[in-house]
């Protein structure tokens, strides 16, 4: 979700936060607290890259972008997302064929 919300544009933690939980039509929501660190994680693996900005006001605030590594990752892993999607929604649909399974 990070790697592909930032392929649009570089941004901040709380916006990319907000965006997520937006994007999902607020099903997801992502705090903080878990933001950053997988922020930090993705940076180390050099599919995200940071730059401190600072804002008209004087604040300073760090925005992400992805990175090369990351354009290349994203397109990994959103093939294996969509498989995996595909799978459970095969299940889900052949439990919804069954006569002894209610699904409400």
């Amino acid at each position: 979700m990070i790697l592909s919300l930032l392929v649009e544009e570089p941004l901040h933690g709380y916006l990319l936060a907000r965006r997520i939980e937006e994007r999902s039509g607020g099903v997801l929501g992502i705090e903080e607290g878990s933001l950053y660190p997988a922020l930090q994680r993705l940076r180390k693996r050099k599919v995200v890259s940071d730059e401190w900005l600072t804002q008209e006001s004087g604040r300073k605030i760090r925005v992400y972008s992805i990175t090369r590594a990351g354009r290349k990752e994203l397109v990994q892993t959103a093939g294996q997302w969509r498989t995996v999607n595909a799978a459970v929604e095969k299940i889900i649909q052949s439990i919804k064929g069954e006569r002894s399974v209610r699904l409400t």
